[in-house]
């Protein structure tokens, strides 16, 4: 029966299994922790690219608290900090981002608060998870599982059994010079592997993405038919005589473009105001504000061109002059906002529509066709998540690939290490096997040998060796039914070691002033 020691121990491991399992077991599984792997910049200096973020439902929310739900907007898990309320949601907003997120979840769409933060524990789970590393992994737990059963069986069937050599000694020497080659290869690849764990496989970068604001002025009106207006109608492009005109209709559209645009929204009017060259300027009744559809403009205005020439004209006559030039700029002012790949941003400005007014006419200046076709763009900074690469001399590979060949190499050098340790292993109840792999180098094989006048048994083969090596001489190797006999010889002196098959080395006695034993 297991002692008590061993029964307390069995029940603290098992208490501490419980625990973790309680505390780590995920939400997808029934449990009530979460495990967010973090993109992008929005939660920096805190969190990077490759962070694990593990999350636990806590009941209740304040502000302040990092926490994850599912944004609707972006399609995704988003992690963020509360930082306010509104009514019964939250407002969230990330500690690098400058703008509130536009998705307000309640307490109920909330997966979690967070509890511990794990650097580059996502890129090393993405790692894990990859099916190519998986199956490496298993090679190389097949290799050393095989390697340790075949080992076991080899232990059990060698027991109560003579010695056997399963290779030569020059295979066994070479195994086991392999042997440490496939070791150092193995600690490089675990140092390696390592280096790579802890390097994230993707970097975070801002970039700008361009919105593209794209604008048209059209003007249309009635005027008295005639030589100067044959139909009654004016079109864009035509003068504007003001003494002729009934009504003058001005339009303005503008469309946004950029790549995961999003969440356009905002008003726009247009602005009329009157400017003479000495300083005087006015403003003119504008259009009426408009509400931005989609991710198009619209906005128009009536002028009044007489009342725009009959206030120049008092203006003229109040300074003294008889008669002169106006400019009348006809301006879009836009309150714009939108996202672009889950990032805010506000639209810039368009430059207005410019006319020369004098006390007759209206008239485009020169540029007429780019002044009815403004645009311009917006930058808007963007976080993106690049691949990290490294680069080895001529090559450059991605982390990810990196980590796949590091993890093959340390299969391989794992599988190799494992043949090499089988090929290269000796028993140590196998003399005769030690010393041959113990002098490979220096074993000559005979079917006999004369020994010489005196001959000296030694007791254990590591002897022999140290007497081959210290006289730089060959062991020869005799093998037979009775088993093994290993020699060295030196002038008329003949170290000797027996090993019988099966039973231990016998020391022969021999007579004085024949042989001697040491």
């Amino acid at each position: 029966m297991p002692s008590a020691a061993r029964t307390l121990r069995l029940g603290a491991l098992a208490a501490l299994l419980l625990t973790a399992a309680w505390l780590f077991w995920p939400v997808t599984l029934g449990g009530g922790t979460t495990y967010v792997t973090t993109h992008g910049v929005s939660m920096q200096p805190r969190f990077h690219t490759g962070d694990l973020a593990i999350l636990r439902d806590a009941g209740s929310y304040t502000v302040g608290d990092v926490v994850a739900y599912h944004s609707e907007t972006l399609h995704t898990v988003v992690m963020h900090r509360i930082v306010a309320r509104d009514g019964g949601r939250f407002v969230t907003k990330g500690d690098h981002n400058t703008w509130l997120d536009p998705d307000h979840p309640a307490p109920g769409e909330v997966l979690g608060k967070l509890w511990l933060r794990v650097p580059h524990g996502g890129a090393t789970l993405a790692a894990l998870k990859s099916p190519r590393n998986l199956a490496v992994l298993a090679l190389c737990g097949t290799a050393l599982s095989g390697a340790s059963l075949l080992l076991s069986r080899r232990r059990r069937l060698s027991r109560g059994r003579p010695a056997r050599r399963s290779a030569a000694p020059a295979v066994r020497a070479r195994a086991r010079q392999a042997a440490v080659g496939f070791g150092a290869l193995a600690v490089v690849a675990v140092l390696a592997g390592t280096a790579l764990l802890v390097l994230p496989t993707a970097r975070s970068q801002t970039h700008t993405v361009p919105v593209l604001q794209q604008g048209r002025f059209d003007y249309s009106g009635s005027a008295q038919p005639g030589a100067t207006y044959p139909t009654g109608r004016i079109a864009t492009g035509d003068p504007i005589y003001t003494h002729l005109i009934t009504r003058l209709d001005v339009a303005y559209t503008e469309t946004l473009r950029a790549p995961g645009l999003t969440g356009v929204d905002g008003t726009a009017r247009l602005d009329v105001a009157l400017a003479t060259a000495d300083g005087w300027h006015a403003d003119l009744a504008g259009g009426p504000v408009t509400t931005i559809r989609g991710n198009r403009v619209a906005a128009s205005v009536v002028l009044d061109t007489v009342a725009a020439a009959d206030l120049l004209n008092r203006h003229f006559s109040e300074v003294g002059v008889t008669a002169g030039q106006a400019t009348l700029t006809i301006t879009p002012r836009l309150a714009v906002t939108g996202a672009v790949q889950g990032h805010r941003f506000t639209a810039g400005s368009m430059p207005g529509l410019t006319f020369t007014l004098d006390p007759t006419a209206l008239r485009l200046g020169p540029g007429a066709s780019a002044a009815l076709a403004p645009a311009t763009q917006t930058a808007v900074p963007v976080g993106m998540v690049a691949a990290r690469s490294i680069t080895l001399g001529p090559v450059t590979v991605p982390v990810g690939t990196a980590r796949g060949v590091v993890v093959g190499v340390l299969a391989l050098a794992l599988l190799g290490l494992a043949m090499a340790g089988l090929l290269g292993r000796s028993r140590s109840d196998d003399p005769a096997g030690v010393l041959e792999l113990r002098c490979a180098g220096r074993l000559l094989p005979v079917s006999r040998f004369t020994p010489g006048e005196v001959v000296v048994d030694l007791t254990d083969g590591e002897a022999l060796a140290r007497v081959a090596e210290r006289l730089d001489a060959l062991v020869l190797h005799a093998e037979g039914p009775e088993g093994h006999v290993f020699a060295v010889r030196d002038q008329g002196t003949t170290y000797r070691f027996a090993v019988p098959t099966g039973e231990p080395p016998v020391l022969a006695v021999v007579p004085a002033g024949s042989r001697r034993s040491a």
